[in-house]
């Protein structure tokens, strides 16, 4: 269990009280995090559980997958965001306590209410206007601009009459239970043994008042894990607050949390490292102690590429790192922002069409993990490859849960529920060629199968309404259009394969030999939300830079306009003085 850790990771590990460990890039968070998991698991008594909170699901599928690859028994292990937490362990069970959400609802993902809100600020001339939807403890809107209140009522009544509700909204709900009930903190106090929290200085404030309710709710009871590096806080824009020490005590009612650190970075070359410590806001010494620390490596910034020839551009860096012998998921395209990544992800597809990709935007299946058609979906879209035995097994245990608080238990009070289910996920065939059609296919056999009546089911209904409706929007958007064949929708479940194409905020916590970033200019980076421009623009290059192994390509292409006026490389960015290697 602790073979191989380092003084500090094992420090860390089995730190029996309350930790905030800082880690820098590369200094092995994920590791102690996942050791931490592993170690925790084995220390259970009875109904106990560990909870590891990731800020997205991508870091939680990792932790997943290592501890598969340590092979240790994760049933009593809960990871996945906090977004996803709230929903599972307090808005689903105790939702009869909320008058606001009795008559259930369906979270609107990130397309949903991106296409609410820009329909919204057509009607009100508000179209290039940052408005934050997030809610203050007392329900009262963060937004502290208060023309914009009325607007964001009319956001929330639409949401209201299309019985959805935002993932802001779910947290405030959350908080609002787990406050006025303290019942609730006390089970989930007594239940869970251990809360991991990964990228703690991206928390947001509703976030650390529901996290403390739960530890505090009964003291010395349920430990508190946190692991971040404030110089990698780039959510605030979306309301993260890293907190200092002293600020995080406070939070949790002044409880004792000692502060742990791992130094050392078994990731970067030196190169890598000595280029990417510009963009510190605290100058800390970072030593390379990996086995190519050394290596030159390559670190290119060019201005001059054009944006109509950027795909092209791209795709040969791609080629050629291949061709040295590189693996498709070494290699990670990175933006700034969403928009910007979906087209490049299906123009590199286009270019490369015998390379992997691990593209958002290549499929029109948003990952809405909420939904439980979704959780549907991903098991027949997932061949049932020995490899992937594990992974459907655990989420097939996941759609029987949630199926189970919806009302629905399948197979009466049989045991291994799960595996029951996939056999019956693996006998269920359809000749539909085009994607949506095949789903639906496969469903409506599914439901015949579990004798489900699905119109006795207003919730379920309900998700089955949002999942078919909001995937075909998508399909009929010509904005990204999308592929509509079974093989695209397949692509968003192939894990582990492929060149990444992925927003900068998408991939935190991970690594790549070769990191190629477009899209860093200024307008783009820093956000315009962002209250420190300065601060903000040099913490996201900071996560960018460090994300690589031995090569970095930074990329301010030409050609872009904002206001009428061309846009320029991130003056962060640009003010930077180095030996690039182009």
């Amino acid at each position: 269990m602790l073979e191989g850790l380092t003084d500090q990771q094992r420090a860390a590990v089995v730190a029996d009280h309350h930790v905030l460990l800082t880690a820098c890039p590369g200094s092995g968070k994920t590791r102690v995090l996942t050791h931490k998991v592993a170690y925790e698991l084995q220390r259970l008594t009875g109904k106990k559980m560990v909870v590891a909170l990731t800020f997205t699901n991508r870091a939680s599928d990792e932790i997943k997958r290592r501890l598969d690859r340590m092979d240790i028994d994760a049933t009593k292990l809960w990871t996945g965001t906090i977004h996803a937490f709230c929903l599972e362990w307090i808005l689903t069970p105790y939702l009869g306590y909320l008058p606001e959400l009795k008559n259930g609802f369906v979270i609107a993902d990130e397309y949903k209410t991106e296409e609410l809100l820009s329909t919204l600020r057509a009607a009100y001339d508000f179209t290039w206007d940052n408005i934050t939807t997030r809610l203050k403890p007392d329900g009262s809107f963060a937004e502290q601009v208060s023309k914009y209140h009325h607007f964001l009522r009319e956001y929330h009544a639409t949401l209201k009459e299309q019985g959805l509700i935002d993932f802001d909204q779910l947290l405030y709900y959350a908080y609002k239970l787990i406050a006025s009930y303290p019942k609730i903190a006390r089970t989930l106090n007594n239940f869970f043994q251990v809360i991991c929290v990964d990228e703690y200085q991206d928390t947001q404030e509703l976030q650390y008042e529901i996290l403390a309710k739960i530890i505090t709710a009964k003291l010395d009871n349920t430990t508190l894990f946190m692991v971040g590096d404030q110089d990698q806080a780039i959510y605030g824009s979306l309301g993260g607050v890293a907190r200092s020490l002293s600020d995080i005590k406070a939070s949790f009612g002044n409880i004792d949390i000692n502060e742990m650190k791992l130094s050392g970075n078994y990731r970067s070359t030196q190169r890598v490292i000595d280029y990417y410590r510009h963009y510190q806001t605290a100058a800390i010494d970072i030593r390379s102690m990996c086995a190519y620390a050394g290596q030159q490596g390559q670190i290119t910034f060019n201005e001059t590429v054009d944006k109509d020839s950027l795909a092209e551009h791209i795709a040969e860096i791609i080629s050629e790192r291949i061709t040295a012998g590189i693996a498709e998921k070494e290699i990670c395209v990175l933006a700034p922002q969403w928009w910007l990544v979906i087209p490049m992800g299906r123009k590199l597809k286009q270019l490369l069409p015998d390379v992997n990709f691990d593209a958002i935007g290549l499929s029109p299946l948003i990952k809405s993990k909420e939904n439980i058609w979704f959780k549907v979906a991903r098991l027949f879209l997932v061949d049932p490859a020995p490899n992937m035995y594990f992974v459907r097994t655990r989420w097939a245990n996941e759609l029987v849960d949630s199926l189970q608080t919806m009302g629905i238990d399948i197979f009466d009070s049989e045991q291994r529920k799960a595996k029951k289910l996939l056999r019956v996920f693996n006998l269920i065939k359809s000749d539909h060629t085009v994607g949506l059609k095949y789903l639906e296919d496969c469903f409506i056999q599914l439901l015949a199968i579990l004798e489900i009546d699905i119109e006795s089911n207003a919730n379920l209904k309900q998700h089955w309404t949002y999942f078919f409706v909001g995937t075909q929007r998508r399909l009929d958007d010509p904005q990204y259009n999308y592929a509509t064949d079974i093989q695209s929708f397949r692509r968003l479940f192939r894990h582990n394969q492929g060149v990444v194409v992925n927003t900068c905020h998408g991939i935190k916590g991970e690594e790549f030999h070769t990191v190629i970033a477009f899209g860093l200019l200024q307008g783009y980076i820093p956000n315009r939300n962002e209250a420190d421009q300065v601060s903000a623009a040099k913490k996201l290059l900071y996560v960018i830079c460090s994300r690589a192994k031995k090569e970095l390509h930074l990329i301010a292409e030409s050609g872009r306009m904002r206001s009428r006026n061309p846009m320029f490389a991130t003056l962060q960015l640009a003010s930077v003085r180095f030996d690039y290697d182009n």
